[in-house]
């Protein structure tokens, strides 16, 4: 397999950014994760708020225990709406197609034969 084709994949499924280090392209590799991780850990953050919020009404009674009702509450909790989740979702996402197109194109570089 190719060198552009494993950093590729790595940038793919494993984190924006990862196939350039293996490249040895360090900085670059920065570029892509750094705000990729920041958007994430936006998103987390929010996640993780709204269901602290719903284990928190389940704890203390307000919210019975019934999949559907947990459901609807979580749908209808404030959060994940806003411009702020919207550009951490566009950032990660374009950090990720970016970093998977960068690392092939760069890849092919390095893979090219030197004459």
């Amino acid at each position: 397999m190719k060198k552009s084709t494993r950093a590729a994949l790595l940038s793919a499924l494993v984190f924006p950014g990862t196939g350039q280090f293996l490249l040895g392209r360090a900085a670059r590799g920065c570029l892509f994760l750094l705000p990729a991780a920041a958007a994430a850990a936006y998103i987390g953050a929010q996640v993780l708020e709204r269901a602290n919020a719903i284990v928190a009404q389940l704890d203390s009674g307000a919210l019975p225990l019934d999949p559907l009702l947990i459901a609807e509450r979580l749908s209808a909790a404030p959060g994940t709406e806003g411009p702020l989740m919207t550009l951490a979702v566009v950032v990660a996402l374009l950090c990720w197609a970016g970093s998977i197109i960068d690392a092939l194109l760069t890849g092919d570089r390095c893979d090219a034969p030197v004459a």
